[in-house]
């Protein structure tokens, strides 16, 4: 008996109406990857402080989250080098970037309950272009980026469950569903801010399944963070330096107050947009910040009650935890969180937490311009929508310029093979010990020592970061112990072998790194090629092969997978 033949028809009709309906907001989103990475689409690698993708990434420590470090390139590292496995790794970063950056705009643009073309694009515009995203970018922090474009998603999640939307209006529900899932890449920072924007309107609409639902998909997506946490073993010592380091700054005349309510107030100086220390701009930034939480008023009437309310309670707490430290009393209260919430010091970077405030102000924007856009202020419309884009011009083109893409030279390659191939155990030692390069073939702009994801065995290096002039002390014991070694007078290599080192590697491009190679007296020399030296540490003790993957990190990633499926397949009844 004949299968009846499926009916594309009316399928295609449907998938062409949405494609009608939904045209402003996938022009947004092409747009801004355009606008913003137009110059680093072509092939080749985007190397910038913690932007770091390597040639045939393997699935080594760093994706595990198996180091004795805090696993905070945990699950993105994953996403990450799997893209890899399918595409080349420079065409995957340059994929997950524009996602994250597509993600962002598309979601804020369909979260606005606005009707208006140009209002839509209103809101995805400022969702995006911002000085909180121009932060992120500078500082290569791309899943961080990828939480914050998660968020609009995770929140037409709960506006679906306060009261579903009519047909053909707002995120679908699964897309909502999927979209929101990605903030588990943000890392601890953006899921807690998520939780602020989230969980405060479904407690005010005393949605109790729904939280309860939203807090176990939480707790599962975030298995191979807690689990890796747990195995490893012991109290984080986290550096309370690290809290006044990372504290917001005042990045306008404004002040902190005036900088974080125009989305600003980033640690580092290097990161805060052209422009943004002269006061017409900084006035202007204010202005717009300023009607844009108007337009956000009259949200209240589209919306449930607790969703405007639950998004604004979120954004104020949000913006309370980032500036607290800013002062005496907060940073002292910091600092003790710091000390007994293992997790805390994934937050000192409190900026991250602006991420609520900034989808206020997108969804607000998108109502002010469709109010003037249909109310006699026709004129005035087009204008507040670029208003984001006329005040900080510099986010377009790659960073006006600063983004670029770059070649490994091929002694990566050779030297990476040499190792791989190594079935013996026992780690190796990336020196100089510093946590960041600046390779004169990427142009000398700092980036993280790219070694640690291009070997398989784990990969021991310099976990301090320099915020100014003040060093913060990373959580690695490894690390420690390994520094502690190189600290002391002589050869290093008998104390490197006990500690389970088989190789050095040796960056000769970088400041004295001829001095460092030269401290190896009794290493065998494996390799000189261009600016690396691999050295083996001959009598290790080491033989088990290091390429074995513990039974935890299988296992938060397990349940993680588990979460996925539950969550995209499960099918949301009203409530």
């Amino acid at each position: 008996m004949r299968r009846p033949s499926p009916e594309f028809g009316p399928a295609l009709l449907r998938a062409a109406a949405a494609l009608r309906r939904w045209w402003p907001e996938r022009a947004l989103g092409v747009g801004v990857v355009v606008a913003i990475l137009g110059p680093v689409l072509r092939r080749g690698y985007v190397l910038r402080y913690d932007l770091v993708f390597v040639p045939d990434p393997p699935f080594g420590a760093v994706v595990w989250g198996s180091g004795s470090e805090l696993p905070r390139a945990v699950p993105s590292e994953l996403l990450a080098v799997g893209l890899s496995q399918i595409v080349p790794a420079d065409l995957a970063q340059k994929a997950l970037l524009a996602a994250c950056l597509a993600l962002a705009a598309v979601g804020a643009a369909r979260l606005a309950p606005v009707g208006h073309p140009l209002a839509r694009v209103a809101a995805g515009l400022a969702y995006v272009w911002n000085p909180w995203v121009y932060g992120r970018l500078h500082l290569g922090q791309w899943a961080v980026v990828a939480g914050y474009a998660a968020l609009p998603w995770a929140y037409a999640w709960v506006l679906g469950v306060l009261r579903p939307p009519p047909e053909g209006t707002g995120p679908g529900r699964r897309s909502a569903v999927a979209g929101g899932l990605t903030v588990v890449l943000g890392g601890p920072a953006m899921v807690l801010a998520a939780v602020l924007a989230c969980a405060p309107a479904l407690a005010l609409a005393r949605r109790w399944r729904a939280l309860v639902a939203g807090a176990a998909a939480l707790a599962g997506l975030t298995a191979p963070w807690w689990l890796a946490l747990a195995s490893r073993g012991g109290a984080v010592d986290l550096d309370q330096r690290g809290v006044a380091a990372f504290a917001v700054r005042a990045d306008t005349p404004l002040g902190v107050l005036g900088s974080v309510a125009t989305l600003g107030g980033i640690w580092s100086r290097h990161a805060v947009p052209v422009g943004r220390d002269q006061w017409p701009v900084a006035l202007l930034a204010l202005v717009l910040a300023g009607a844009a939480l108007w337009g956000y008023v009259s949200t209240r009437r589209r919306w449930p009650s607790a969703a405007w309310w639950g998004l604004l309670a979120g954004a104020v707490l949000g913006t309370m935890v980032a500036v607290a430290p800013a002062w005496s009393v907060g940073a002292q209260w910091m600092v003790a969180l710091v000390e007994h919430v293992p997790l805390a010091g994934a937050v000192r970077d409190g900026t991250r937490l602006l991420a609520p405030l900034a989808l206020v102000q997108a969804v607000g924007l998108g109502m002010l311009v469709e109010s003037l856009a249909t109310a006699g202020g026709r004129a005035l419309a087009p204008l507040v929508m670029v208003a984001p884009v006329l005040l900080m011009p510099g986010l377009a083109w790659g960073l006006s310029g600063q983004l670029d893409t770059v070649r490994y030279p091929a002694e990566w390659s050779a030297v990476r093979a040499e190792v791989n191939r190594d079935p013996a155990g026992g780690s190796l030692v990336s020196l100089p010990w510093s946590s960041f390069r600046a390779y004169r073939w990427a142009g000398d702009v700092p980036v993280l020592d790219p070694a640690p994801r291009a070997f398989r065995r784990p990969v021991v290096g310099d976990q301090d970061v320099l915020v100014g002039r003040d060093r913060i002390r990373g959580e690695s014991r490894d690390a420690d112990r390994v520094a502690a070694v190189l600290a002391a007078p002589g050869d290093p290599g008998p104390a490197l072998r006990r500690l389970g080192v088989r190789y050095v590697l040796v960056q000769t491009d970088q400041p004295d790194g001829a001095q460092v190679e030269g401290r190896f007296v009794d290493a065998e020399l494996v390799r000189r090629d261009g600016a690396l030296t691999l050295l083996r540490l001959s009598g290790s003790d080491s033989s088990d092969s290091s390429e074995r993957v513990g039974i935890v990190p299988l296992l938060g990633y397990s349940v993680l997978g588990a979460t996925l499926l539950i969550a995209l397949s499960h099918r949301v009844k009203r409530q």
